[in-house]
């Protein structure tokens, strides 16, 4: 049976410990090859510290902070859109069910009316 994603990351994740202690293990072994120690160190220092910034590289080169902050720009801006349509649509819900309400409570009135006059 397949598992899912969350049960799959809960049971890695499950064996942090035993990983780092391998990495750590690995590290200071003085049998290891340099390349598998530094592969460790790093791993570490990713896991404890996060991996260092990351140039973002397109067909003209790294990407520049002026895009990033369009890029940002124009994510505001669609979830200020999308927040606008949202409410919208409550308004649009609210004003149905005044108009139903309202109808309502005129046919009850005029139904009143109607009875009271004959």
């Amino acid at each position: 049976m397949a598992k899912s994603i969350t049960q799959i990351r809960s049971l890695a994740r499950s064996h942090t410990r035993s990983a780092i202690n391998a990495l750590v293990g690995v590290m200071r072994s003085t049998s290891a090859t340099p390349a598998a120690r530094v592969s460790a160190a790093n791993a570490i220092l990713d896991r404890g510290w996060g991996k260092p910034p990351q140039a973002i590289e397109n067909g003209d080169g790294a990407l520049e902070l002026v895009h990033r902050i369009e890029l940002r720009a124009d994510f505001q801006h669609l979830r200020r859109w999308r927040k606008s349509v949202e409410q919208a649509q409550s308004y649009t819900f609210k004003a149905v069910i005044t108009i139903i309400a309202t109808g309502f409570l005129g046919a009850v009135w005029l139904g009143i009316k109607a009875t009271i006059g004959k």
